[in-house]
């Protein structure tokens, strides 16, 4: 079972070099993606495209295409990253490049530039725009011939923190709380106590994003979610909130100690690696906070894959109540909306 290190010299060799690492993937990443057919603007954003990054950091790149379906040219662009990321785990290290479900249709693209803000604000009900305009934020644009790319990040930097648009990203946010808290009940009534907390935490991420948005910020970061999260709250003299939402989805820190027997070899390797990551990248984390987001992170991708996936590691401990869960979060967005 993994075990933090005893010392800060005992960092993993593997993330040697990191930074010159993430470079160069990400180069090799737009030169493959670039060639797909009907391609036209490629933007690097996520926290690599702002200058964000961790040793562990995924590419994420906003595709924009022309004279093809987004479906097609989206479908191309998921497989050619799914290679890229599976021949980079031969190093040890895997970097995952999210891509595909941020593609856009060039046309779109040149006239949500052009719309006026009440556009813009109707554009965050579709959950690729949701996600598109704050991962492309603060990025830049890396392949670019007709300039689109450009386009896209000129109008993300207008539009990401217009009150319009954060007042419908916020709601869009709470929707995405109700529906989840509606999946964790469906999931009860068919017997699956796993998937129901797995919909729990994500009404609690819902949430988490309302309060982020809140505070003018942007959230992100697969696999060290709350504990940024907690972090934020703090900074903004509103802990009480962060305190409530994992008390409500069962996912506060000290729940964490240890790494669950259950949990597979490849994810006791990831939590080590990602805590010398952690660590390397200057960030003040517990190995309990890095037990926690790890698991949970994986926890959802996992059963996004594997939907009748069932594993005990996946959800909290015997005996945790979900219905109880399920009436905290209910409180709690209420408690958020009566705040706006």
């Amino acid at each position: 079972m993994w075990q933090p290190p005893e010392s800060s010299t005992d960092l993993d060799p593997r993330l040697r070099d990191w930074e010159n690492r993430l470079t160069r993937r990400a180069e090799e990443a737009v030169e493959a993606l670039a060639a797909v057919p009907g391609i036209t603007g490629l933007v690097v954003g996520g926290s690599l495209g702002r200058g964000q990054h961790w040793p562990l950091s995924d590419i994420d790149i906003m595709v924009v295409c022309s004279g093809r379906s987004v479906e097609e040219t989206a479908a191309e662009v998921d497989l050619r990253a799914y290679q890229l990321s599976e021949m980079w785990g031969v190093s040890g290290i895997y970097t995952g490049v999210d891509a595909g479900r941020l593609t856009f249709d060039e046309a779109d693209v040149l006239s949500a530039a052009s719309e006026g803000r009440t556009a813009v604000r109707e554009r965050m009900s579709d959950p690729r725009w949701l996600h598109g305009v704050d991962k492309i934020y603060g990025g830049f644009a890396r392949h670019d011939p007709r300039g689109v790319a450009q386009v896209f990040l000129d109008w993300s930097s207008r539009s990401r923190f217009e009150p319009g648009v954060v007042d419908a990203r916020i709601a869009a946010w709470f929707g995405q709380a109700r529906q989840a808290v509606t999946q964790a009940e469906r999931a009860l009534v068919t017997d699956d106590p796993t998937g129901a907390w797995i919909s729990i935490r994500r009404a609690g991420t819902a949430l988490a994003e309302v309060a982020t948005e809140r505070w003018g910020q942007r959230a992100g970061s697969f696999g060290r979610y709350w504990t940024l999260f907690e972090a934020r709250a703090k900074q903004h003299g509103d802990p009480a909130v962060a305190e409530s939402i994992l008390r409500a989805v069962h996912a506060e820190a000290d729940v964490f100690s240890v790494v669950p027997h259950s949990t597979p070899e490849w994810l006791e390797d990831r939590i080590a690696l990602s805590y010398s990551a952690r660590r390397l990248a200057g960030e003040d984390v517990t190995p309990a906070q890095n037990v926690r987001d790890n698991l949970l992170a994986f926890a959802s991708l996992y059963r996004g894959r594997f939907p009748s996936a069932r594993q005990t590691w996946m959800g909290p401990e015997a005996g945790v109540d979900p219905r109880a869960s399920i009436r905290q979060l209910s409180a709690l967005t209420d408690d958020l909306r009566d705040l706006a």
